[in-house]
């Protein structure tokens, strides 16, 4: 039996067996079923690039619609979808740009952003829902010719289906109300990474009471003092390059952020890193929680290091006592600071009150060892929460303690969960006009990438052959910096937009990206292109024909995965007597500039 998926109807009417074991799936010899490149002439198709995720000033990106279309046409695509959040940039002639004059295809769409992002295309369909499951039944309901995708899906199941990174610090009332006043939030850190950490914080993405310390991007050190209403915020973000100091090279750096007398002030490593006038008054924290390392959001904010000390004051501390504290002195001890306004403290030592054993995961909590009257204020980790305590070997134990909290991702750490790909699945059977998923996002960090891909491959072990899910590269552009590194191909004698849009219900494109392989600008070509697809039934063979700049590429840059796992190497690959393929395989073909990714073909059996 040969399928052909359309799009009008994903099932068929062939029931799925939900989570159908992949060996009753294809038991005997596989039969390739789904082809997304049949009908393709490749000698008569032109390769049409393109990208479906791009923002520009209408939402918040760098650039005004025009200088987006602009940029692109420069580079020689074809297509463009301008996808700005939760709002149509359409049509270009608002903007003065004719996408006939330019030879490009303008596809209409928006990011559906009120719940998991989700791309909408080929239609002006947006919604104010905040359920995403109801906003595809809208989607449906209002075009003929919406499809849907989504978007950056490691973004949004760790949230909700992961587990919880960081600690939980449940906000009783001396808490929540430490930011009426002077006040005083301090820790330990140690890093090697570049990238945004946050050690202790409640921020959420919206204008709620918020008091975040962190070390920020290159190499800046950050506190951020947020009432209820934006308009009132201090932010002191401040490079640590002015005081000589290098965060992220792997030793440990004490950070405090102090407010005192309508006065906020940054210190780092004891020296006072930045000042300024204190306009957020008095106000309280806002949410369930206070969080160490990371805030209220769960994205790439999420500390990757290791953490000691952590304390949170109800007064000010002078900058003398900061010195002391910087210099490793302990509050209460000899002729340190007092510790009578200290409200929590967590050293990493202790678990309802025994004593954390070394290299192993912290659970249930780590005891606040302030000694506040109003306490103690433990921290929650979960069973599952990627925290673990560690022997600290810097050789700085007169700073930190001789237990440190690491909240650095352990190899195997992070996997799709079971309870993410059932949530996936569903939404999948029930909207045939959600097509696709991105699998490289050009704006979300490198460690996000695995998990893409292997969500993808664990809903297509789950749904091929009968209910594809085709893949996505996108450059998801906001800025100069994420122009242009990730997209698609539409191999098509014709261009419009029609035909386009059967090429995304079909899979019948490819996509690419450079920003996995490497440093973007490093690469010294573009990812491999494919020339031609074909399939002999007869002998039960696919074969790729792809090129490195108009040079043949060598057997191993072909790799065939199914079921997440590598089954074959080389452009030819026999499926009919190949081990290991299940319900489906891919093609990854790497070259020296970047990778390139086909859609799944499917199989089933006569």
């Amino acid at each position: 039996m040969k399928l052909e998926w359309t799009g009008s109807k994903a099932h068929l009417g062939i029931a799925f067996a939900f989570f159908l074991p992949i060996a009753a799936a294809v038991a005997g010899e596989p039969v390739l079923v789904l082809n997304p490149y049949a009908g393709i002439d490749w000698q008569a198709a032109k390769q049409h690039k393109g990208n479906f995720h791009t923002h520009s000033k209408q939402s918040d990106g760098e650039f005004s619609p025009d200088q987006v279309i602009d940029e692109y046409h420069e580079r020689g695509y074809h297509i463009l979808a301008i996808t700005d959040h939760n709002g149509c940039t359409f049509p270009w002639q608002k903007w003065e740009r004719k996408p006939e004059d330019l030879g490009m295809v303008a596809v209409p769409g928006n990011e559906l952003s009120r719940h998991h992002h989700a791309l909408s295309l080929f239609s002006d369909f947006a919604s104010s829902g905040s359920n995403l499951d109801t906003v595809l039944k809208e989607l449906t309901a209002h075009s003929k010719e919406g499809l849907a995708v989504i978007a950056h899906p490691a973004m949004h199941w760790p949230k909700q289906f992961g587990p919880a990174p960081g600690l939980l610090i449940p906000l009783a009332t001396p808490l929540r109300q430490v930011t009426r006043g002077d006040f005083t939030v301090e820790a330990w850190v140690r890093t090697t990474d570049a990238g945004r950490h946050i050690l202790i914080g409640n921020y959420t993405g919206s204008d709620h009471g918020a008091l975040n310390l962190e070390l920020h991007v290159k190499n800046r050190v950050r506190v951020y003092v947020q009432p209820t209403g934006k308009k009132r915020i201090v932010d002191i973000n401040i490079p640590a390059d002015r005081l000589g100091i290098n965060t992220r090279d792997g030793q440990w750096h004490h950070l405090a952020g102090i407010r005192e007398k309508r006065t906020v002030s940054l210190y780092l490593d004891g020296k006072l890193a930045g000042t300024a006038p204190d306009t957020a008054e008095d106000y309280d924290l806002w949410g369930k929680y206070y969080y160490v390392g990371r805030d209220s959001r769960t994205d790439g904010t999420i500390l990757n290091g290791d953490l000691d000390l952590v304390r949170l004051w109800g007064s000010a501390l002078s900058a003398a006592e900061v010195a002391q504290l910087a210099a490793g002195k302990t509050p209460g001890k000899g002729k340190a600071l007092a510790r009578r306004n200290l409200l929590l403290e967590y050293d990493f030592e202790t678990s309802s009150g025994v004593p954390l054993r070394e290299n192993t995961r912290i659970e249930p909590v780590v005891d606040d060892t302030a000694g506040h009257p109003q306490g103690p204020f433990p921290a929650i980790a979960t069973a599952t929460t990627p925290v673990w305590c560690i022997p600290n070997t810097s050789g700085a134990t007169r700073r930190v303690s001789e237990r440190v909290g690491s909240f650095r991702p352990r190899s195997g750490a992070q996997r799709v969960t079971k309870a993410a790909l059932q949530h996936y699945v569903e939404l999948y059977q029930k909207h045939d006009r959600l097509v696709g998923i991105e699998v490289v996002n050009g704006t979300r960090p490198l460690k996000e990438y695995p998990l893409d891909r292997e969500l993808w491959d664990k809903l297509l072990g789950a749904l091929m052959p009968t209910r594809p899910v085709w893949g996505l590269a996108s450059d998801d552009m906001h800025a100069m910096k994420h122009l242009a590194h990730d997209w698609l191909v539409v191999p098509s004698a014709t261009l419009d937009q029609e035909s386009i849009r059967q090429a995304m219900l079909r899979g019948a494109y490819y996509f690419s990206t450079e920003r996995i392989h490497g440093p973007a600008g490093t690469a010294t070509s573009k990812p491999p292109q494919i020339q031609a697809i074909s399939h002999d039934p007869k002998a039960g063979t696919l074969t790729v024909q792809a090129m490195d700049a108009e040079k043949p590429l060598p057997n191993e840059a072909y790799q065939w995965i199914s079921l997440g796992r590598l089954v074959h190497t080389g452009p030819r690959l026999d499926y009919a007597s190949a081990p290991g393929i299940g319900n489906y395989v891919r093609l990854e073909i790497t070259g020296p500039g970047g990778t390139t990714f086909t859609n799944p073909f499917g199989f089933g059996t006569e």
